[in-house]
């Protein structure tokens, strides 16, 4: 059998991870393992920013982004803007081979879902609205936690990525998430990435399509999700802007896997056909929190 692998963000990707990787190994479809890694993050009550239980935007509604990209044709599925259903990675996959359209949100994307039989569900819990009351009454914003796995299966890279963006957001902000090559991007002759954090930070440096195009030069996939993550947080502190929270995962035809942050706390999970199932936590390649680079790092980078 080929090398088959899955990478997924935060700790809540292990259950994804875990469930997947026996099914892998047998030769399952990559874009299936990566979508169904999604979805049972996207039904799991307990996470609040994707599908079931994420925190509401500014005016109590749940809105929700997903994405998924085939590497092998690069076709992409992607939705915006989700306030009737719980699972827009549903919505994503059902557009990926779409003919003429790869892009919706809001009313479009729900019209089109509901023309393929996908049945609506509130995505708002109990527990989501006592929360955004709590952050309403302070005005505070919280949460940009993006679920992306990355899948190898048969020598075919995918990847699918999905969440209910910033909490307490404006109505209609849509993030990185669902855009190609900002939040996922996924290319067999090259590698797959997906990012994390604030959304437009991530915009800003294109960060997904970035790292694959070093993975492409040949940067292995580690060295590629530091290059990338370094280059993005050094080209908005020229610009004389504080980064915020920015993650990336990497993932390459080998089964290789790469992971940086600029920031404490992030891990991810990923089992491979050399490895089991395992969460791993990533050491910051710099702290977002000062505000200037420290020398080792001045000369890295463009």
């Amino acid at each position: 059998m080929d090398n088959w692998a899955i990478i997924g963000t935060w700790p809540f990707a292990l259950q994804g991870v875990e469930a997947l990787s026996g099914r892998l190994a047998t030769g399952v479809n990559a874009v299936d393992a990566a979508v169904e890694a999604c979805l049972m993050v996207e039904d799991d009550p307990e996470v609040d920013t994707v599908g079931l239980g994420g925190i509401p935007n500014a005016q109590g509604e749940v809105e929700l982004d997903a994405a998924v990209m085939d590497g092998t044709s690069l076709e992409i599925g992607a939705v915006g803007g989700v306030r009737h259903h719980k699972n827009p990675i549903l919505i994503a996959r059902e557009l990926l081979y779409h003919p003429s359209h790869n892009m919706l949100v809001a009313q479009g994307a729900e019209a089109f879902a509901q023309g393929r039989g996908i049945p609506q569900a509130s995505a708002l819990t109990e527990k989501a609205k006592a929360r955004w009351q709590q952050l309403k009454d302070k005005a505070e914003h919280t949460g940009h936690d993006t679920v992306c796995f990355l899948t190898l299966s048969q020598g075919r890279l995918a990847a699918a990525v999905s969440t209910s963006g910033l909490g307490l957001k404006m109505p209609g902000r849509i993030g990185d998430s669902p855009l190609p090559g900002s939040g996922f991007y996924a290319d067999d002759e090259a590698g797959a990435a997906a990012a994390t954090g604030m959304g437009e930070e991530i915009m800003k440096g294109l960060l997904s399509f970035r790292a694959v195009e070093h993975m492409r030069l040949g940067l292995s996939p580690q060295a590629a999700a530091e290059k990338s993550l370094l280059d993005a947080h050094m080209r908005l502190l020229r610009a004389g802007k504080k980064p915020g929270n920015m993650a990336l995962i990497c993932l390459d035809k080998l089964g290789r896997l790469g992971a940086a942050c600029n920031h404490q706390h992030f891990a991810f999970a990923a089992a491979s056909a050399g490895q089991p199932p395992k969460l791993h936590e990533v050491m910051p390649l710099i702290d977002n929190a000062v505000d200037t680079l420290p020398p080792e790092l001045a000369g890295r980078g463009v």
